[in-house]
Parts: structure tokens; C-alpha cells; sequence
């Protein structure tokens, strides 16, 4: 579970200072909802385990924040001066 977090966080914060567009952190939300959702419905994978709801609200708040941070770190770098 501790690399999972560790994962969706610097992959959010990659994306978020990637783009710098404040659209990303619910862009990035929205996909973790999907992925989650569509692993209860078993689109993919085999389903979940135990606890999924924590998993689903977790890391859809952990994709924006990082996000939030990736692009609030990009637009600090780049602001005009």
C-alpha cells in the first residue's frame, strides 16, 4: 500500500508540473476514480479487495494535492518576475 502512495503521488506531481494547468489535479482525481471503479466493476483486473472505498477517496484526494503541488510548483518557477 506505502508504494502505491508513493507512486500516485510523484507521478502527480510529475503530471501536475508537466502541464501546469490547474485542470490537472481534477483530471488526475477523476482518473484514479475511474481506475478504482472500474476494478470493482472488474472492467479490469479482478476486482478489489477488502477497504477499496478507502482506497478510492485516499487516493483520489493524495492525485489532487500532488497534482495541486506539481502545478503550484511549475507556476512559481515560471512566473513572470
Amino acid at each position: 500500500m506505502v508504494v502505491l502512495i508513493v507512486v500516485i503521488a510523484a507521478a502527480s506531481v510529475a503530471i501536475g508540473f508537466a502541464v501546469g494547468r490547474w485542470a490537472i489535479p481534477v483530471v488526475l482525481s477523476a482518473g484514479w476514480l475511474l481506475y478504482v471503479l472500474g476494478r470493482k466493476e472488474e472492467w479490469w483486473g479482478s476486482g478489489v479487495g477488502d477497504g477499496w472505498q478507502v482506497a478510492l477517496v485516499v487516493g483520489a484526494l493524495l492525485a489532487a494535492v500532488a497534482g495541486g503541488a506539481g502545478v503550484f510548483a511549475r507556476r512559481r518557477i515560471n512566473r513572470p518576475t
